[in-house]
């Protein structure tokens, strides 16, 4: 039941969110043969979250989540149903790991299935921005979640394809609607100090080239450009195309396998706080990208929430 003070749900079928099997092989090249055998392991060292729940009292009764092996740099999240506080069944399972960063948002919509164990979340961060991301916590914070409080959040992310930016990569525009487009927003930004002004549509819509030049094709440096891209598919916006500005980089550990985590700007607005993402991936063909350089590609992204942002 929706509390009256929750965000927006919108409610689809379960299979709408597809399944994590593509998000398992990016662990193991095997994972009809390893993922049963590491669940079970995970069930050894179990941990149960809380997220936001300040009790046990205040946990959905009807499923448990449970993350495994305990201090893994990697955790394996089983949501299982329970019925009179017995297992009855696991609904679904998928990986995640932590990020050292937190980013301020509210939630602005919750997507989820009728069963009711999963969700992705549309997260506002201010400034006009929006991240979707798959809630890991989902199954223990759901009843939690209210409008317009402001969560504390943790970004990460697994890569299914990376790959550099090329310096000075470049593009050129010739289209005259692009070209006008492009000018005049330069022109009402120089004028009002950097800072759209409410009616800039209306403004650029009014514009008028004022030599032949302001009618030339216009070159643009897109090599050191930051952006993001969420996927289409309701349900499943988490899958997102990104580029950004690895900020850090560092490895960890998980059942024999080395993976490299970059930590990438994802969002970086003028004058306000770069949004970073810490990214995992364990191909060895991504492993060699460094500190400063640009990367672009594929990620399924992730949100932890465990506390309201103070």
């Amino acid at each position: 039941m929706k509390k009256q003070n929750s965000p927006e749900i919108i409610t689809i079928e379960d299979q709408t969110f597809g399944s994590h099997v593509e998000h398992w092989n990016l662990l193991t090249s095997n994972p009809a043969t390893d993922v049963p055998v590491w669940l079970g392991q995970a069930l050894d060292a179990p941990i149960m979250p809380m997220g936001l729940c300040a009790q046990e009292s205040d946990m959905d009764a009807s499923s448990w989540l449970i993350q495994g092996p305990a201090k893994a740099s990697i955790q394996l999240c089983q949501v299982i149903a329970v019925e009179n506080n017995k297992p009855k069944a696991v609904k679904t399972a998928f990986p995640s790991f932590d990020s050292p960063y937190k980013t301020k948002a509210t939630i602005e919509r919750i997507i989820t299935c009728k069963s009711n164990t999963q969700a992705v979340l549309c997260l506002d961060l201010g400034a006009n921005t929006s991240v979707y991301a798959f809630d890991s916590l989902y199954s223990v914070n759901h009843n939690q979640y209210e409008k317009d409080a402001s969560y504390s959040v943790q970004l990460n992310a697994w890569a299914y394809e990376l790959e550099p930016v090329a310096d000075h990569e470049q593009l050129v525009v010739d289209d005259p609607a692009s070209i006008k487009h492009h000018r005049a927003l330069n022109d009402i930004l120089a004028a009002n100090n950097g800072v759209a002004p409410a009616d800039v549509h209306e403004q650029i819509k009014a514009w008028q080239p004022k030599s032949e030049d302001d009618k030339a094709p216009v070159t643009v440096d897109f090599s050191k450009m930051v952006a993001y891209l969420y996927g289409e598919t309701l349900g499943q916006e988490d899958e997102a195309w990104f580029q950004g500005h690895i900020v850090g980089k560092t490895h960890m550990q998980f059942k024999d396998q080395e993976y490299t985590l970059y930590d990438v700007t994802l969002i970086h607005e003028d004058n306000q706080e770069a949004v970073i993402v810490r990214v995992a991936t364990r191909n060895a063909a991504h492993k060699d990208f460094t500190v400063g350089q640009y990367i672009r590609g594929n990620l399924w992204i992730q949100a932890n929430i465990y506390a309201k942002y103070a």
